[in-house]
């Protein structure tokens, strides 16, 4: 067998039944293509994996940095030798040899269509990426099409898959245009007004805490309130979470078994809380049945929302706001009535919530189990983010609770404003998908893609923001409004802004990135507190303005984290296909 050496586009003429040649570079290192019978071998040195072709009469290499058209010709008889190769030159193993009676190998001529793999894989794929704006959506379809970064060193001579990807992507030449880009769909209304009432659903418990305080003592109360309160949210948000990643793999058999399974533990969960609480402050059994029920709502309300019937979970805690704005209203008089029906709303929503679950999938459904096993990073991931989520909010609200009514009640934005920052983040997929329709390159994309999170982080300031300011109209007219009240709502308006980041970052489940976010912003405000002499949580109650303050500068700080987290992921196309 033997090589011709002519220029980088002359054909080159291999004699097919020869022993394997060198063809590439002169390092020791190089390239290898053998040419067997009517077998074709590349082999890259340091590689296990040979790509065989049978039945290639025809092959494209890259030697030297140039492409070089192989040829076979069989006019020399087998017998010809091979010539002594230039210096540097290497002789590979010869290969196995022709069967015996297999014909010659024709002489393939194509005049007029290229050889070369890379443009066949382009013409390949271009139906598929006639719209990709960058290489990594081209490297994400090659990887589904089964191409490894071996295959890419070994059949098209670049380092890996994403390597390949960018060649790929610039020799498709401009995006299609053809067609007009889709359009946002529109939302339903009641699908809108369902996610916006998750906010208020969230509050209707509290309608009945002032008669609960009378009862009970206000300071076991709200530790009791705030423990259970942060028990449920992380236990309520890992279990929704759990259930979501089963419905997703068509297990709703399993996911409403789960939340069966989630919503019968609760009251017991809730119970041991309050007993411990209890035999901590020297209340009441009054705190375990508190605690308890807080617990089962939150459950209750899990499976509402899971299932969509939040609707059905309001009409069932309408009598218990009418008695807490009742004894409001009336007073001490009508306190057994607010504290009974608002047992009596936690019980109903109890059992619906319970008989929801009933009758969901088949018995044929794969087992959930392994399911669960493979996502438990997922799991221990919002468990985490749970659980800082409710430290973060309740360290800065627990210790005016008892006391501060302008304080307590500066929360009440973020939570009646939480529906619309979820609403908001939920539609924030589809835009994503929308502009990478009407944005062909990946910086006009991600400019785009920039300009509506701002857009969106700013409605989400501008709707608490709003019930802020009626939040401070009231209080000032009943004389109660504060410099610290003023600070503390401003901080729970600005952490609405970073709850939408933080929804985008839980969508690519950046849960450790999320973590640490928060545990740094309440590391700022007590750590800073405490040497200003301003931490309520170390018993420095003296400097309630600082303390809120601080708490502002830490939300704020938080939600430059949840940015600059959000930057490394949100720009890449491959998210959104």
């Amino acid at each position: 067998m033997s090589v011709d050496e002519q220029e980088p586009d002359a054909t080159q003429i291999i004699r097919a039944r020869e022993p394997a040649i060198s063809v590439d570079g002169q390092e020791p290192d190089a390239t290898r293509i053998i040419f067997p019978g009517d077998r074709t071998q590349i082999i890259v040195p340091g590689e296990q994996t040979q790509i065989i072709v049978p039945g290639e009469q025809t092959q494209v290499i890259d030697a030297g940095g140039r492409t070089t058209r192989i040829r076979i010709d069989t006019g020399v008889p087998a017998s010809t030798a091979v010539p002594r190769q230039r210096r540097g030159r290497r002789s590979s193993p010869p290969g196995p040899a022709r069967p015996p009676g297999a014909p010659e190998s024709p002489e393939l001529l194509r005049p007029g269509v290229s050889a070369d793999p890379l443009d066949e894989l382009v013409d390949r794929m271009r139906p598929r990426l006639a719209k990709a704006v960058d290489e990594l959506q081209v490297a994400a379809a090659l990887e589904a099409e089964g191409l490894t970064d071996r295959i890419a060193r070994v059949a098209y001579g670049f380092s890996d898959v994403f390597a390949l990807a960018l060649q790929v992507y610039r020799r498709l030449g401009p995006p299609a245009q053809d067609g007009p880009a889709p359009v946002l769909p529109r939302r339903d209304r009641r699908e809108s007004v369902r996610v916006l009432a998750h906010g208020p659903l969230y509050a209707l418990p509290a309608a009945v805490f002032p008669a609960v305080l009378v009862v009970l003592d206000p300071r076991a109360v709200v530790l009791a309130v705030t423990v259970a309160g942060a028990l449920g949210w992380v236990y309520a948000g890992t279990a929704a979470f759990a259930a979501y990643k089963l419905l997703g793999s068509w297990r709703p058999r399993a996911a409403s078994r789960l939340l069966l399974f989630a919503a019968l533990v609760a009251p017991a969960l809730g119970a041991v809380a309050g007993v411990l609480i209890m035999l901590g402050t020297g209340g009441g059994w009054g705190l375990v049945l508190l605690a308890a029920g807080q617990l089962t709502y939150q459950l209750a309300g899990t499976i509402f929302m899971f299932h969509r019937r939040e609707g059905l979970q309001a009409a069932l805690m309408v009598p218990a706001v009418v008695g807490g704005i009742a004894y409001l209203v009336v007073g001490a008089q009508a306190g057994p009535v607010a504290i009974g029906t608002a047992v009596a709303g936690v019980t109903a929503a109890f059992g619906v919530s319970l008989w929801l679950t009933r009758g969901r999938g088949d018995d044929g459904e794969p087992p959930a189990l392994p399911l669960l096993r493979h996502r438990a990073a997922g799991l221990g991931g919002i468990t985490a983010y749970g659980a800082c989520s409710a430290a973060l909010l309740l360290h800065a609200e627990a210790p005016y609770l008892p006391t501060r009514l302008d304080l307590a009640v500066a929360v009440a934005p973020l939570i009646l404003a939480m529906g619309f920052v979820e609403w908001r983040a939920e539609g924030f997929r589809a835009q994503a998908v929308l502009l990478t329709h009407r944005y062909h390159a990946p910086s006009l994309f991600q400019q785009a893609l920039w300009r509506a999170i701002r857009r969106e982080t700013v409605a989400c300031l501008l709707v608490p923001a709003g019930l802020g300011l009626g939040l401070a109209a009231v209080l000032g007219m009943l004389g109660r409004l504060t410099p610290e009240g003023l600070f503390l709502i401003a901080a729970h308006v600005a952490l609405a802004g970073a709850y939408y980041v933080a929804f985008l970052l839980a969508g690519f489940e950046r849960f450790g990135l999320l973590c640490g976010a928060m545990l740094a912003a309440l590391a700022l405000h007590v750590g800073v507190g405490a040497v200003l002499g301003a931490a309520p949580l170390l018993g420095m109650t003296g400097r309630p303005v600082t303390d809120t303050t601080l708490y502002l500068v830490s939300v704020l700080a938080l939600h430059v984290l949840f940015l600059i987290g959000l930057s490394r992921h949100v720009g890449q196309v491959r998210h959104y296909r």
